[in-house]
């Protein structure tokens, strides 16, 4: 059971936390893109654009949701905070050409353990995993036909 003022943060954080997960993911869209060669990867991508625009609107929301973060809030807020700030270093290093993947994977995969850390300490933040996924099957049984 979470007292009130927890209540409040959580509902406070929780637009923050959605932000920051589109974010990843269009991060994790954008590397794609890069990764299949497509010539829509370029550093001008609109996808980039509005990532950047959301993630301010996410640290605008840290910023009033601190107010009220309580003790038992904190770990949460820190793994929220941590994750911004990798996706900030993500996006930064996305702006830059030739995109080089890993230098965007490395702190995206950062900022994904940090939500998926910062989901376990409160109820009401979800991430989903995509590793049981079909898709996921599906990339693992190509890999493995073009080993043989």
């Amino acid at each position: 059971m979470i007292d009130d003022r927890t209540t409040a943060y959580v509902i406070a954080a929780q637009p923050v936390f959605e932000d920051l997960r589109q974010v990843a993911a269009q991060l994790a869209g954008l590397l794609v893109l890069a990764a299949t060669g497509s010539k829509d990867s370029t550093p001008d991508h609109p996808m980039l654009a509005a990532s950047r625009q959301v993630l301010a609107q996410a640290q605008e929301g840290m910023t009033r949701a601190a107010a009220g973060v309580t003790a038992h809030a904190r770990p949460h807020y820190a793994h929220v905070a941590h994750a911004a700030g990798a996706l900030e270093h993500a996006l930064a290093r996305a702006g830059a050409w030739p995109l080089a993947v890993d230098a965007v994977l490395l702190p995206l995969r950062d900022a994904c353990d940090h939500l998926q850390q910062a989901a376990s300490t409160l109820p009401g933040f979800a991430m989903v995993s995509f590793e049981q996924a079909c898709c996921a099957v599906r990339s693992v049984r190509l890999k493995a036909d073009t080993t043989v």
